[in-house]
C-alpha cells in the first residue's frame, strides 16, 4: 500500500486504481467488532425506570450482551443511496430500523433502534415470523420497506419514525421465503416473490395486483434475483435443484427463456459465431426441464453487480458462478470447507457478492456465512469468485465451544448466521463494514483493521508452500552438484 500511496502522490497511477486497491484491502482486513452492538430497547435516564414488559427475563441484556430482536434475527436490508439505514426482521416478529452513522467512527457503541413496528404495536403488522426485507431504492432518504413473512403476505410499509406503519398488504396465499425489487432504472415496478408456490409470483405496484406468476419449476422457489443490466430478466432457485431464467415481458410457460445445467462447462454458442466452428458438438437447448443447477435444493441466486456472472448455492455443499451469457459452468471450485445442510425450515440462503469497482480485476469477491444443523461455527468465508480461492475465515468471537472445538447448534445460537449485509463507507466514512443477523437475536459487526501482526490462515499456507518449493529446489540443486551441504536458498 506504501507504494500505492508514492505512486498516487507521484500522478504515476489513476485515483481509481489507487481506490479499488484501498478498498481491496479494506475487505481483506475485516474482523469482528464486539463492541458495536445493537438494541432495541429505547435509552432512558437512569433516574426513569425502563418499561421491560415487552422483554422477557432471560433476554435482560447484560454489559456484555445486547440483543436487537427478542428471538432470531432473521433478515437485514441496507438502503443503496447513502447506506445510513439499515431495517432488520426478526422471528418475534419485529422490524427495526437503525442509524448506522449514529456511532461515528467508535468501536464501543449502542446502537438504538430508531423506528419500529411489532405485531403488538399495529394491527396490520406481520403476524409470524420475518423471511425477507427490502429498501424502496428510489428514494434518497429511505421511506419504503417491503417485507414478507410465514403469515403470507408481502408488506408495503411506510418509515416514519419512531414507528413503521403499514401501508398496503399483499395477500400471497402461500408461505414467502424472499422477494427481490429491481433498483435498475428502467425498472418495471414489479416484485418478484419466491415462494412455497411452483410458480414464481410477481407483485405489480402499478395495480396492487398480485396474481400474475411465471411458472417453470416443479417445486417451492426459495430464492429470486433481478438482473442488474436488463429490468426484464430474473433469476430463480428451487428445491427442484433448479436455476431458471425468466423474460417477465414473456407469458405463461414461454417466460422461462434458459436454465443452467452443472453439467454444461461450455454454454450456449450462438449459430455462425466463431466459436460455434470450433464446437464439435450441437450445444443444448437454451431451456431444458431436465438441467439441474445443483445436487440439492438452490437456496440462493446472486447476479453481480454487473450482470457478467450469476452465483448460486445449493444443499449439495456447492457455490458455483455461471457465464450469465452463455450458461456455462465456470467450474469454480470453492473447496470442502462450504456447508450447506438441509433443514427442516425452508428458506432462503444465498452469498454475498462484493460490488464490481470495490475490488481489484481478478479478485472478485464473496462471503458466505457457513450453515450446518449439527455444528454451526460461526464462520464467514471469503472467497475470490472467479477461481474460488479462499481468502480467510471469520469467526463469530466469544462462542462457547465444545468437542473438538465444535459449537452446539441450534436455531437460537448465535453460531446460527441467518443473513449478511454490507456498507461501502463504513462508519463516517472510514473503512467498509459488515453486519451479520444471528440466531440469538443479535447483530454483530465486522470492520475493517489493519493486521495485528500474526499471519493469516492464507499467509501462512503460503509461506509452508513456499517453503516447500524451495526445499525442492535445493534438493535438486544438492543432487546437480553432488554435495549435501549446498544450499541455494537460505
Amino acid at each position: 500500500m506504501n507504494s500505492y500511496l508514492l505512486n498516487r502522490a507521484l500522478g504515476s497511477i489513476a485515483p481509481n486504481a489507487f481506490h479499488v486497491a484501498q478498498t481491496t484491502r479494506l475487505v481483506h482486513n475485516l474482523e469482528p467488532a464486539p463492541g458495536i452492538r445493537f438494541s432495541n430497547r429505547k435509552a432512558a435516564p437512569r433516574s426513569q425506570p425502563r418499561n421491560d414488559a415487552d422483554w422477557d427475563e432471560e433476554l435482560e441484556p447484560t454489559e456484555d450482551e445486547t440483543f436487537a430482536h427478542k428471538a432470531g434475527v432473521k433478515c437485514l436490508a441496507i438502503d443503496q443511496f447513502e447506506g445510513r439505514y439499515m431495517v432488520s426482521g426478526g422471528a418475534d416478529p419485529s422490524i427495526h430500523l437503525w442509524d448506522l452513522e449514529s456511532r461515528g467512527s467508535e468501536l464501543d457503541h449502542i446502537h438504538r433502534s430508531c423506528a419500529s413496528i411489532s405485531k403488538s404495536s399495529h394491527p396490520e403488522a406481520h403476524t409470524h415470523a420475518i423471511t425477507s426485507l427490502s429498501i424502496y431504492p428510489f428514494d434518497p432518504e429511505p421511506s419504503t420497506i417491503f417485507s414478507t413473512a410465514h403469515d403470507g403476505t408481502l408488506k408495503l410499509s411506510a418509515l416514519q419514525s419512531p414507528a413503521i406503519t403499514p401501508v398496503h398488504t399483499f395477500k400471497l396465499d402461500c408461505t414467502p421465503y424472499a422477494h427481490s425489487f429491481s433498483s435498475q432504472p428502467g425498472s418495471t415496478l414489479l416484485v418478484a416473490v419466491a415462494t412455497s408456490e411452483r410458480a414464481v409470483r410477481l407483485v405489480d405496484l402499478r395495480s396492487g395486483l398480485a396474481a400474475h406468476g411465471l411458472p417453470g419449476h416443479n417445486g417451492a422457489v426459495l430464492s429470486v434475483d433481478w438482473a442488474p443490466h436488463r429490468p426484464y430478466l430474473l433469476a430463480s432457485g428451487s428445491v427442484d435443484n433448479k436455476v431458471i431464467i425468466f423474460d417477465v415481458r414473456r407469458g405463461g410457460h414461454n417466460s422461462a427463456i434458459a436454465s443452467l445445467d452443472m453439467d454444461d462447462p461450455t454454454g450456449l454458442v450462438a449459430p455462425g459465431s466463431a466459436d460455434s466452428a470450433s464446437t464439435p458438438h450441437e450445444t443444448r437447448p437454451a431451456f431444458s426441464r431436465n438441467a439441474r443447477a445443483h445436487n440439492g435444493a438452490v437456496t440462493g441466486v446472486r447476479w453481480t453487480s454487473n450482470g457478467s456472472h450469476i452465483v448460486t448455492a445449493g444443499q449439495d455443499s456447492r457455490i458455483r458462478v455461471w457465464d450469465a451469457g452463455t450458461g456455462a459452468n465456470t467450474l469454480a471450485h470453492f473447496g470442502p470447507r462450504v456447508r450447506n445442510s438441509t433443514s427442516s425450515h425452508l428458506s432462503e440462503r444465498a452469498p454475498l457478492v462484493i460490488p464490481k469497482g470495490t475490488m481489484m480485476p481478478g479478485h472478485e469477491t464473496l462471503l458466505w456465512p457457513n450453515f450446518h444443523d449439527q455444528d454451526d461455527r460461526g464462520e464467514i468465508f471469503m472467497f475470490e469468485l472467479r477461481e474460488g480461492t479462499f481468502v480467510k475465515r471469520l469467526k463469530v468471537p466469544g462462542l462457547a465451544t465444545g468437542y473438538q472445538g465444535r459449537v452446539r447448534s441450534s436455531a437460537l445460537s448465535a453460531a446460527r448466521i441467518n443473513d449478511l449485509v454490507w456498507r461501502g463507507n463504513g462508519g463516517s466514512g472510514e473503512g467498509l463494514e459488515l453486519f451479520s443477523a444471528h440466531g440469538d437475536g443479535t447483530i454483530r459487526t465486522w470492520v475493517s483493521r489493519e493486521p495485528d501482526g500474526e499471519p493469516t490462515e492464507v499467509e501462512e499456507a503460503a509461506l509452508i508452500d513456499r517453503k516447500r518449493k524451495r526445499d525442492v529446489l535445493d534438493d535438486i540443486y544438492q543432487g546437480f552438484m553432488g554435495s549435501e551441504s549446498t544450499k541455494v536458498f537460505t
